[in-house]
């Protein structure tokens, strides 16, 4: 008799058994066949299949106690209407419906409330579809979740609350170009303390939660991009101590600076805050208690408009592997300490500010196979590369770079052209203002000079082709520059800026204004003039604006010595006055700027000529004293008192202007 009830009760649980994972079956057989439902090819689903069949092993399908316990339909591309049938597997645990986006036909439509029924659930992903939130808040009922992954398409459902177990919450889009719909930051989230993963990517609009800060079991926060988040990043995220991936994407709304309280995340191995405000104005720099997470293995800050330069506290980060600056407005030069980081593999410096040349010590860190430095200021020569990783490159694109350097590490530049124009030197000095007489023109450009060819064009076109020389004798009246090019690297063309070559028509020699009586007199002389037309007097009170007082007949064409004279009779206490040279066909160019004041004293330059010593009278105390050589170039440059010696015996003999008071004086050196 024990033996037959024992029989009774087996058979009794074969045939409880087999009507509930059959309940399941035909479950999945309606959810297949649900109409508006559209599958991109065939799972291995027996459809319509016969009483019996089981459908564990069927694509996506999984079972465990003789029931449905896991459907992953994530990989299958279905479009349509998800089955109210879905709310029949009510030993479901784990339930991926994961679309692939607009792209792939997503599921659409309502949200069948019979997914409330689920109450097994651990796990649900509903993300990257187009569900309707009318009836999302049936998943509040699921109070087992500890992960939960949706798209929303409009607010959260208040419902939600109940979901005091999830760990684990993904909300938003990954697409290129997510849904509109968007979402306020819920309030009751910041309650849900057991979440160690959030996930807020894209739609979520409002202010940045300043109580995120009560998530104190969180390991990561990624707060992606296509928000539209305003305010501070909250000082309260410094309490998250057990995040190890902090990722905020940095939306046109957010304002202020990098919370320096993140520094207090010691446990952090990754860190990224990145956007696409790289010109914004209220980023501050980096600050230095970033220096503290010295557990970081990846660290990007780009595109915030971050200011300032590589904090000293960086040499700290000794576990580095990654490292991201690009599209800032960092400046000064790139920090040798880098070079000491010797886990780093890549560094990415690249839209900043920085000048200065790449450190040597950054040429021998052992682990560094990517440096990228586009479009800053950097200059060379580029410092020897060979010892690097054999697999190591650099990209130094839109610098200052010359040739110097890149020739021997050719085989490590991963691109090098468009760099900077170089200097234009004539007579050997490097040319200023880029005018003047005719010349022997110049460039330098590092490399190999056999190597490099160069093109000199005057008014763009083509006048001779050096190879190894860089000289050049310019003559004529026009606009030269010239193209370098060097056979070992045939991807950089340097082009130098142009210099101009122009011959005065009327060459002015003095100018020079004294306060008398009558008012200011201005004198000036000119030792040749041509198809000069003569001279307007201008005059301000400020050295800003100029207004004309008084014209001055030229002499046409003349190869002698004439001096000019003219009186302002109504002078300001201190005024400012240039000379306006016009020619009669309609071109004009201005004279120096001299100040005269009402209490002038003529200023003189004694002895002159000079040896050792100079002297200058007529000055104010404290007046800034500069002395110029022919070329142009300031060598001396000195604030002095009235009548006090300024040593010159360092000075070469010859010509110079001695410019002191708004007052130019000429000065001969002779020893």
């Amino acid at each position: 008799m024990k033996y037959l009830c024992t029989l009774i009760l087996a058979l009794f649980a074969l045939q409880s058994f087999g009507q509930t994972l059959e309940a399941d079956r035909l479950a999945l057989v309606a959810f297949y066949t649900t109409p508006g439902t559209s599958w991109f090819d065939n799972p291995g689903w027996v459809v319509p299949g016969s009483p019996g069949d089981s459908p564990c092993g069927w694509t996506g399908v999984t079972c465990e106690g003789g029931r449905v316990t896991r459907l992953d339909l994530s990989m299958l591309q279905v479009h349509g209407p998800i089955s109210p049938e879905i709310g029949k597997l009510t030993a479901l645990k784990y339930l991926n419906l994961e679309g692939g986006g607009a792209e792939f036909l997503p599921w659409n439509g309502e949200l069948p409330v019979e997914l409330g029924n689920l109450i097994n659930l651990e796990y649900l992903n509903l993300s990257h579809n187009q569900i309707g939130i009318a009836n999302m808040g049936v998943i509040g009922n699921l109070t087992k979740l500890k992960e939960l992954a949706v798209t929303p398409l409009g607010e959260i459902p208040a419902q939600w609350a109940s979901l005091v177990n999830l760990e684990v919450l993904f909300m938003g889009s990954r697409e290129a170009f997510p849904p509109s719909e968007q979402y306020s930051f819920p309030s009751f989230l910041t309650s849900f303390t057991k979440l160690r993963k959030l996930y807020l990517i894209g739609q979520l609009k409002g202010a940045f939660p300043a109580q995120i800060g009560n998530l104190t079991n969180l390991e990561i926060l990624e707060i992606g991009r296509y928000h539209d988040l305003t305010g501070q990043i909250p000082p309260s995220i410094g309490n998250l101590s057990k995040l190890k991936e902090l990722l905020i994407w940095w939306s046109p709304g957010l304002t202020g600076p990098i919370p320096a309280e993140i520094g207090q995340l010691t446990g952090l191995i990754r860190l990224a805050i990145s956007g696409e405000s790289g010109s914004r104005t209220d980023a501050g720099s980096i600050p230095s208690e970033l220096g503290n997470l010295t557990n970081l293995q990846y660290l990007e800050i780009s595109g915030n408009g971050i200011t300032g330069s590589i904090p000293a506290s960086f040499a700290n980060l000794t576990n580095l592997i990654s490292l991201g600056l690009a599209s800032n407005q960092l400046s000064g030069n790139i920090p040798a300490f880098l070079g000491g980081l010797s886990s780093i593999k890549s560094i990415d410096l690249g839209f900043n500010q920085f000048s200065g040349t790449i450190p040597v010590e950054l040429t021998t860190m052992p682990a560094l196979t990517n440096l990228s430095v586009i479009r800053n200021g950097l200059t060379g020569p580029l410092p020897d590369l060979s010892g690097l990783p054999s697999t190591f490159k650099v990209n130094l694109i839109w610098n200052k770079f010359t040739f110097a350097g890149l020739e021997q590490n050719i085989s490590k530049l991963n691109g090098y052209s468009w760099q900077d124009t170089v200097p234009m030197f004539a007579n050997g000095t490097q040319a200023t203002n880029l005018m003047g007489y005719p010349a022997t023109l110049s460039v330098d450009v590092g490399g190999t000079p056999a190597n490099n060819t160069y093109r000199w064009y005057k008014n763009n076109q083509l006048q001779a082709t050096n190879v190894g020389n860089p000289n050049f004798l310019a003559l004529d009246e026009a606009t030269y520059h010239v193209v370098v090019t060097n056979s070992q690297l045939p991807l950089l063309a340097l082009q130098s800026v142009s210099y101009t070559i122009v011959r005065l028509p009327v060459v002015l020699v003095k100018f020079q204004g004294v306060r008398s009586l009558e008012g200011s007199k201005l004198t000036w002389k000119t030792t040749s003039e041509t198809n000069n037309k003569g001279f307007e007097i201008e005059r301000s009170a400020d050295a800003r604006a100029f207004g004309k007082i008084g014209f001055v007949d030229g002499n046409g064409d003349t190869k002698e010595d004439k001096t000019y004279h003219f009186t302002d009779l109504q002078p300001f206490e201190t005024s400012y006055y240039r000379l306006k040279q016009l020619d009669y066909d309609g071109k004009f160019e201005y004279s120096k700027v001299i100040a005269v004041r009402g209490d002038q004293v003529e200023i003189k330059v004694y002895p002159n000529p000079a040896q050792e010593y100079l002297t200058i009278s007529g000055i104010e105390a404290g007046t800034e004293v500069s002395i110029i050589n022919e070329s142009g170039r300031v060598v001396l440059k000195s604030r002095i008192n009235p009548k006090q010696p300024i040593a010159i015996g360092g000075l070469r003999a010859g010509l110079y202007n001695v410019l002191a008071g708004g007052v130019s004086k000429k000065l001969l050196i002779n020893r």
